[in-house]
């Protein structure tokens, strides 16, 4: 049984670890680096994700994502609101909204990568000096990564649930809204860690099958190396699904890790894995690679784009989307 104590307690106390390293680095920081002034970065992103699979059934279901993001990040602090369209086609049930890959990089790098990273709406925590990770594979339900790579936290997978009985149809609407909280510790030059709280809302339609009509807590942490232009990360999630009555979900794991390596002129470019365990008791878990680029349009504005593909009956057969990040400040 869901127990929002539980997580209102988890993150509240990230918010009070969080709270008092950002006090001490302002009292530590000259009084000429002091970013007294400092406004933060705003950003707003949409974009459009596709995904496709059988999921062990004889029928194929089809999730069309379309997220608009807002997200604000001052020092290591980021929070970000999502709120999806969604439209499906067949006979799953989601459990939670794709929310794709964010394409949000650079805001204080002149090479382009970097510090205004930030994840998929799944961690929404970013790195400052990262590049590696994904953002989200598109997977139906899913949306994983690093946040360090303008995505948001590992751990994908799909979160499509079959029914049985049920007959292929088609229908559309608000999926479900999620609001992210995130914070990045610097070890050194190289080296960090990006935590996160992410609430699912329930906002999308029941009766639609476009969600569960309960509060889904997810949190993670993501742990990254640079080398150079190039960086690494491993990352895990454990999501406290919210359960309707009589449903015989559970909590799941998930995992993942990847790559990026930072081009000249700004563009990026990575590789990521994801494996999740499936909320259904029985049924395998998803095991999903997503390639991805990251390239800027202009000073303010990034484009992404990815694909990826699973390995397991729980997996989308195949994903892709692209998404724009516009700076707002």
């Amino acid at each position: 049984m869901f127990k929002p104590k539980i997580h209102i307690l988890a993150s509240a106390g990230l918010a009070a670890l969080a709270m008092p390293g950002l006090a001490h680095a302002d009292e530590a920081a000259p009084a000429a680096q002091q970013p007294a002034s400092d406004p933060g970065v705003w950003r707003i992103s949409t974009g459009v994700n596709v995904s496709d699979g059988d999921y062990g059934d004889t029928q194929r279901t089809t999730v069309i994502s379309a997220p608009v993001s807002l997200r604000y990040k001052r020092g290591g602090f980021s929070v970000r609101v999502t709120v999806p369209y969604v439209s499906i086609d067949g006979p799953g049930s989601l459990l939670d909204t794709p929310q794709g890959r964010d394409a949000g990089f650079g805001d204080n790098s002149g090479s382009g990568g970097g510090d205004d990273s930030g994840g998929d709406d799944n961690s929404g925590s970013g790195s400052s000096n990262s590049g590696s990770g994904s953002s989200g594979s598109g997977s139906s339900g899913s949306g994983s990564g690093s946040s360090g790579s303008g995505s948001s936290g590992s751990g994908s997978g799909s979160d499509v649930e079959l029914e049985p009985g049920a007959i292929s149809s088609r229908r559309s609407g608000l999926g479900d809204a999620s609001v992210t909280m995130g914070y990045s510790l610097d070890f050194g030059e190289s080296t960090w860690l990006d935590t996160s709280v992410r609430v699912k809302l329930p906002t999308a339609s029941t009766a639609n099958r476009l969600g569960t009509g309960k509060v889904d807590v997810t949190l993670g942490a993501d742990l990254g190396q640079d080398f150079g232009n190039a960086s690494i990360y491993v990352g895990a999630r454990h999501k406290f699904l919210g359960k309707p009555v009589g449903s015989t979900l559970r909590d799941v794991w998930s995992a993942g890790g990847g790559l990026s390596y930072r081009l000249p002129g700004g563009t990026m470019i990575g590789a990521d894995y994801d494996w999740q365990q499936s909320a259904t008791i029985g049924n395998q878990a998803s095991s999903e690679v997503t390639g991805w680029i990251n390239f800027p349009l202009s000073r303010r504005m990034r484009l992404q784009l990815f694909a990826s593909t699973g390995f397991t009956d729980n997996s989308a057969d195949i994903a892709a989307g692209m998404s724009i990040s516009i700076r707002l400040n």
